[in-house]
């Protein structure tokens, strides 16, 4: 389930919505709800540990990179058993390891949930539970109630966490023997090895190597076929988080994931309701690509996707192309009709462009779409209707989660130019055409 991509529906605007002080999130006060009780079951044991000056549960396991373009450098497995409900190996340089030491403390529950959302979550039956799907050849994960659109019901942490650069760095052998240390030091490594690992690049198991040769590929192979993309100290990682793991891909998923600010953690929000024992999934790549692109991007996984969209009949697949395909030209083409002068030819696609975005159930996309709509609005002069869409925008983020958990949109004073220009430079351009034909106008 690896891709850099697979934090798929954060809109463009993310990043600079949750640099800026107005959306700074406020940190939750749990009490006596720990997110260690979140995530374990009940009969689980809290490690301990007498050094309570090291993060780290074991000493540094190393090796030293022999490639030319890293040459000298120590990449090393280090474990903290004190986070999580499995533990975590970090396979890294020692002073990323130093930077992302600090990031172990972070609690999904500040991130994702409200003390009353955690609780509620906790205390009562998952939402949700993992079961055999033959179809697929493996495991899934259905609902066992129904969940509302845009609620959190998974919180997740990761277990194994891989530095991006370790696979040029040393040998695959290296490779090999640092990943059997990652997990083996693990409070459960269990919970990892048993996580399919038929789909790494596409290949299957091969029944004809030897015992020891299939061990010292196994945890490879987990990871290639189930981490995620995600950057924790400002470097980019493979994480694996077994919960997570279990959900199964489809293009028109019905849920979609969050990672936390530190990249440690992951939640899981409806994308729609999902009734109960409807199996949940989440898109593997790019959501609102066409048929082909997609086909080719889930080749990695070695899979052929019969989701319902992929399902659909030639005819109905092929408008879905087509709409898609519009979709991702509509910007361009926005922006060339506002540079030509016609503002009202831009304001009439990006209507359209919203009405097809809704057809194809791509609400993700919205956001953006909304906060455009609000900017051509604001440069007309027409400011009641930028302020309409631009709340459009900011109201949909924040159901997303893209806002933080405990945003109170009631008490927030939308100003409307400051969102506009934090929600991203897509229309730089068309400001600045539009500022110098002003320009122009007055001399």
């Amino acid at each position: 389930m690896y891709s850099p991509l697979r934090n798929t529906v954060w809109p463009t605007a993310l990043a600079l919505l949750l640099s800026t002080a107005i959306f700074q999130r406020a940190t939750a006060t749990v009490g006596v709800l720990d997110i260690d009780d979140l995530l374990h079951t009940k009969d689980q044991q809290t490690f301990s540990s007498d050094d309570s000056d090291s993060p780290w549960s074991h000493d540094p396991h190393c090796t030293v990179s022999t490639s030319l373009s890293t040459l000298g450098r120590k990449y090393c497995v280090y474990t903290s058993n004190f986070t999580g409900p499995t533990g975590i190996s970090i396979i890294t340089t020692p002073r990323i390891a130093a930077a992302a030491a600090p990031l172990l403390d972070d609690n999904p529950l500040d991130n994702f949930l409200t003390p009353a959302q955690a609780e509620a979550l906790y205390f009562n039956a998952p939402p949700y539970k993992v079961v055999d799907v033959p179809e697929k050849g493996g495991k899934g994960v259905v609902a066992t109630r129904k969940i509302r659109k845009f609620e959190t019901f998974m919180v997740d942490q990761a277990s194994v966490v891989v530095d991006m650069s370790l696979e040029r760095a040393v040998s695959r052998e290296e490779n090999w023997s640092l990943l059997r240390v990652a997990v083996e030091r693990l409070r459960k490594p269990g919970v990892v090895r048993e996580l399919s690992a038929k789909h790494a690049d596409g290949r299957e198991e091969e029944e004809d190597e030897g015992e020891e040769e299939l061990l010292g590929r196994l945890e490879e192979d987990v990871m290639m076929t189930n981490a995620f993309g995600s950057q924790i100290a400002e470097t980019k990682f493979r994480a694996l988080y077994p919960l997570v793991s279990r959900i199964n891909h489809a293009c028109h998923p019905n849920a979609f994931v969050l990672f936390s600010r530190a990249g440690i953690s992951m939640a899981v929000k409806a994308y729609r309701d999902i009734e109960p024992g409807e199996e949940i999934s989440i898109s593997y790549v790019t959501l609102g690509q066409p048929y082909p692109r997609r086909h080719d991007a889930l080749k990695r996984w070695g899979f052929t996707c019969t989701c319902a969209l992929c399902s659909l009949p030639t005819q109905e697949k092929t408008a879905s192309d087509v709409r898609r395909s519009l979709i991702a030209q509509a910007e361009t083409k926005i922006i060339e009709f506002w540079q030509a002068g016609k503002p009202t030819e831009a304001i009439d696609l990006t209507h359209e462009a919203i009405e097809i975005i809704k057809d194809e159930g791509l609400e993700h996309l919205l956001t953006d779409e909304y906060a455009l709509l609000a900017k051509l609005y604001l440069l007309i002069g027409e400011r009641e209707k930028a302020e309409h869409y631009g709340r459009m925008s900011f109201d949909l983020l924040a159901d997303m989660g893209f806002l933080g958990h405990d945003v109170d949109r009631q008490r927030v004073e939308l100003d409307i130019e400051n969102f506009l220009e934090m929600v991203g430079d897509g229309m730089r351009e068309v400001r600045g055409t539009y500022v110098q034909e002003a320009e122009d106008e007055e001399v």
